[in-house]
């Protein structure tokens, strides 16, 4: 030893030099520790079958109309087979149809009879309002619609039998007052209001017979009732039921005159539009239930997208996983995460959390354990949730049934590759190049069958650990080695070297600690690592707008713009070019959402964007894939919420910034889904 400690040189040189390794091998834990899942779920094709995509891509060239263009426009809900098992289908309230059951709910015909052929082109053509069926009239001629009409009966053995009769609709009955009393004392009396409350506001969480969840609908709110708001239609409902839905059939409880008299109840409940004048916004985003709320939102926002696994296709496992976590987000040069259980589990979740900390945690990033990367968990989209929206979700998060995932913490690279990466990038945030998301489960659901599961971080641990003693013992080295009486500074100038060089490495230490945990750093405030991502949101001209209920339409939809997180994939400015690319999806960029006519949606109707919105269909006709703009989780969007964002789009600035065009799978995509943040217009993974 005395050779080393009578050399100061050597002493540091040994102590870089060790510290270099540790270093180095944090970097290789962080790439290797997490780089597989524990599991890959795979789901029953029965119940959710994968789909080559775009879809019909794979269909040979003399496959007959009727099967094409229910592959290329109805498998991604319904699936491949018709059986309600498309890969989109896990998101959406309610379940798509299934075909093969011969069950459908908007027809004509008594209950437990199959729909016209009329009733099936009826809603092929016009779709179901407010909901993720989409209308078709203007994508697929007449001829198509009838071959597609006449392959989904083909799927379906009720339609072989006796041919189907429709219902005589009598005559309506006067709306006068002694109507509305019937149909009030009517609707108490056989259990409407047990579903759709006194008030008739509805929102609440029922079972389909499938198993699958239903909300009742809002009767106040005719625009969205999904088969139409005519009163012959209505009838109809009160008629035939809905199956496999909860609602029953009255045929045979109620009178004609009865049932009419309960539809003339129904109707003259309906408060005004919130975009027509004296009309407010009063849909489930503004309900005062905060649970109810809660469900509303977190169903329509993107908390399934990254706390639920997916198999490699980009099915969720929502049925019996939702929200449970486990899906890897890749951060470099910050970390490799895991999404976190935000089920109630006591153990592996968020049982032991308070409501006010969840809430603080979507808001600010601080959490009981630690403080959350902005890029792995995109809180700072999420600053702006009220106070009592951000404390329904936490509510409804809570009141989930709870799953047993235990989630491992995030992995880190070493010190010299994040300050380096991060200095050769823009500072102070270190924006990552890319974000990765990776299918399968990498968090742990039986930790008693793989006990090394709880701790994935543990060489990370035993790295910093040694890091630490390396560095203190060399600092002990140091001051030791030479001849005794030059341990120490000998006049007053050696100690003033001495303090300047120490405070010039702590002050070093502390701005490299500073940059290596930027953007979780207690250093800097919330509000404005969250003010960075909406600086450049246009803001709302009144004046533009024509009435205040066009000017309240909008700053709703002004609001949801950047809760839901149109604003992560768009841009503050709604402008889009960012480029998404994985394997099984091919690359696409995001559209751009302004009002220029020829770069943006300026020339769309309020109609298509709301049809791109909830079904992912595009104006051309191009379905848009689901893990690239989230259209299943925005198909629970309320009607008034849609409006209010397409309010909101019209009031976006021009900008002509052309985006490339979609470009199928052709094996060079990336193998995760990866989300590009900085330009990028080559398709491929690069």
């Amino acid at each position: 030893m005395s050779w080393f400690l009578f050399s100061r040189r050597r002493v540091v040189l040994l102590t870089v030099g060790v510290l270099l390794a540790l270093d180095v091998g944090r970097s290789i834990n962080a790439r290797l520790g997490l780089s597989e899942p524990w599991e890959i779920w795979q789901p029953d094709p029965a119940v959710y079958a994968n789909l080559t995509w775009p879809p019909g891509s794979d269909l040979a060239s003399d496959t007959p109309v009727g099967r094409r263009v229910f592959v290329e426009r109805c498998a991604v809900c319904h699936g491949p087979d018709g059986r309600g098992n498309g890969p989109a289908a896990p998101s959406l309230i309610p379940h798509p149809r299934n075909f093969a059951n011969g069950t459908f709910k908007y027809k004509s015909t008594p209950a437990g009879q199959p729909p016209l052929e009329r009733d099936l082109i009826r809603t092929i053509s016009r779709g179901l309002h407010a909901s993720a069926m989409p209308y078709f009239h203007d994508l697929l001629s007449d001829t198509e619609i009838r071959a597609v009409v006449r392959y989904i009966q083909g799927l379906s053995s009720v339609f072989t039998g006796p041919p189907p009769q429709a219902v005589t609709i009598p005559p309506r009955v006067p709306p006068d007052t002694a109507s509305l009393s019937r149909g009030k004392a009517l609707y108490t009396q056989y259990g409407c209001v047990a579903c759709h409350g006194p008030e008739a506001r509805g929102g609440l969480p029922f079972q389909e017979t499938t198993g699958y969840p239903v909300v009742s609908r809002d009767l106040t709110a005719p625009w969205t009732f999904r088969g139409g708001s005519e009163p012959e239609q209505v009838w109809l409902r009160v008629t035939t039921g809905l199956l496999p839905g909860p609602m029953p059939a009255f045929a045979e409880a109620m009178t004609p005159d009865e049932r009419w008299d309960v539809v003339n109840y129904v109707l003259s409940l309906a408060r005004v539009p919130p975009w027509e004048p004296g009309g407010r916004l009063d849909g489930p985003g503004h309900d005062p239930d905060l649970l109810k709320r809660g469900r509303y939102l977190v169903h329509a926002q993107m908390c399934g997208i990254c706390h639920t696994q997916t198999n490699p296709t980009g099915i969720y496992r929502g049925d019996d996983f939702y929200l449970a976590g486990g899906m890897r987000v890749g951060v470099y040069p910050h970390g490799v995460y895991i999404a976190r259980n935000l089920t109630p589990d006591n153990e592996t979740g968020l049982g032991t959390w308070t409501e006010e900390e969840i809430a603080t945690a979507l808001r600010t990033g601080r959490t009981p354990d630690r403080l959350l990367n902005p890029w792995a968990m995109i809180w700072a989209f999420f600053h702006g949730l009220t106070d009592d929206d951000a404390l329904a979700i936490a509510r409804y998060l809570k009141s989930r049934p709870a799953v047993r995932n235990h989630i491992p913490p995030p992995l880190h690279y070493g010190v010299l590759e994040t300050l380096a990466v991060k200095l050769a990038g823009p500072l102070p945030e270190g924006q990552p190049r890319v974000l990765t998301y990776a299918a399968g489960n990498y968090g742990q659901s039986d930790l008693a069958a793989f006990p090394l599961a709880a701790y994935p971080d543990l060489p990370q641990r035993l790295l910093i650990w040694g890091q630490g003693v390396v560095l203190l013992a060399g600092c002990l080295a140091f001051l030791l080695a030479g001849p005794r009486g030059r341990r120490f500074p000998r006049s007053v100038k050696g100690w003033l070297l001495t303090g300047l060089a120490t405070t010039g490495i702590g002050i070093g230490g502390i701005v490299g600690a500073f940059l290596y945990f930027t953007p979780t750093s207690d250093l800097i405030p919330p509000e404005e690592i969250a003010a960075g991502v909406t600086a450049d949101m246009p803001q709302i001209d009144p004046a533009g707008l024509r009435s205040p209920e066009q000017v309240a339409l909008a700053k709703r939809g002004q609001y949801l713009y950047k809760i839901v997180s149109c604003n992560n994939c768009h841009g503050p400015d709604g402008s889009g070019g960012q480029k998404i690319s994985w394997l099984p999806a091919g690359s696409h960029w995001t559209r751009n959402l302004t009002t220029d006519p020829d770069a943006g949606i300026g020339n769309w109707s309020d109609e298509e964007i709301a049809r791109a919105l909830r079904s992912g269909l595009a104006r051309d006709g191009r379905p848009l894939h689901w893990q690239g703009m989230i259209w299943d989780h925005a198909s629970n969007l309320d009607e008034e919420d849609v409006r209010a964002l397409i309010a909101y789009l019209r009031t976006l600035p021009p900008v002509a910034q052309a985006v490339p065009p979609f470009r199928p799978p052709d094996g060079g995509d990336c193998e995760r889904a990866t989300v590009y943040l900085s330009e990028d217009r080559t398709p491929g993974c690069r």
